[in-house]
């Protein structure tokens, strides 16, 4: 792969706080490529979610440069459905917002409902679905824009570790289906491995970039759910521990 869909570039965040300037990240890049799924991981705290902000253009780096080649769609840690609109409806709130065919979209969404087993639920309300199935509805609804690339906040914490793991897998197929990019912050290092091309890891505050790992299975193609029994599991396991597994003296 060589058309490189996202670029961070030497990029900096410092805020302004009452004890005065803090340094959040510092000097961090790295690339993503279309049809790859890029993790950072790191300690608590060190600015991951910050930098999906950056990306998303939600906040300003201090310094460096975000180079995006498409459409950006955020998926947060919440599912942020609308209790009071049905699940078409928060599908489409994504289109309406930016002006686009309600039509199309509307036949657009119905095939993503349909496709991830949704359909029979499109008029039903959030409070009347699983926490999976909302999960579901809520990456849906991120796809109604039609996004190049997707970045992922967390979005597989509020769920039961059983339930996390069966979605972590839908997701994973859904977007492989749907020829998506994708950028993920999360705090799990297996889930991280399971589902990445690559992994970020990041320092503790201000952050940089450690390492930047190549998650090359024995059976390439398996779903995140069975790399975890792959032998090189828990080889990328340990060795990603042992960049996190840091003494800090402050923070």
């Amino acid at each position: 792969m060589t058309d490189i869909k996202l670029a961070v570039e030497s990029v900096g965040m410092k805020f302004q706080t009452t004890e005065g300037e803090t340094e959040a990240i510092s000097d961090v890049s790295f690339s993503v490529q279309a049809g790859e799924f890029v993790s950072i991981v790191g300690p608590s705290g060190c600015g991951k979610s910050t930098i999906l902000n950056i990306i998303s253009n939600l906040t300003q780096p201090t310094t460096g440069e975000i180079k995006v080649n498409g459409k950006v769609g955020y998926m947060l840690q919440r599912d942020h459905l609308f209790e009071w609109r049905t699940i078409l409806k928060n599908c489409l709130i994504g289109p309406e917002i930016q002006g686009q065919d309600l039509k199309a979209a509307r036949e657009n969404v119905k095939r993503l409902l349909k496709t991830y087993g949704l359909e029979e639920f499109m008029h039903h309300y959030p409070g009347q679905l699983s926490g999976g199935m909302r999960q579901r509805a809520a990456l849906i609804r991120t796809l109604a824009i039609n996004p190049d690339i997707l970045l992922l906040d967390e979005a597989f914490s509020a769920l039961d570790y059983q339930t996390r793991l069966a979605v972590v897998d839908e997701v994973w197929s859904i977007l492989r289906k749907e020829n998506k990019t994708a950028l993920i912050v999360t705090h799990d290092i297996a889930e991280a491995i399971s589902i990445s091309d690559r992994i970020v890891v990041l320092s503790h505050r201000p952050a940089v970039v450690k390492n930047i790992y190549t998650i090359e299975f024995t059976h390439p193609g398996l779903t995140p759910l069975e790399n975890r029994e792959d032998e090189k599991f828990r080889y990328y396991f340990n060795a990603i521990w042992e960049e996190l597994d840091v003494h800090v003296t402050s923070e």
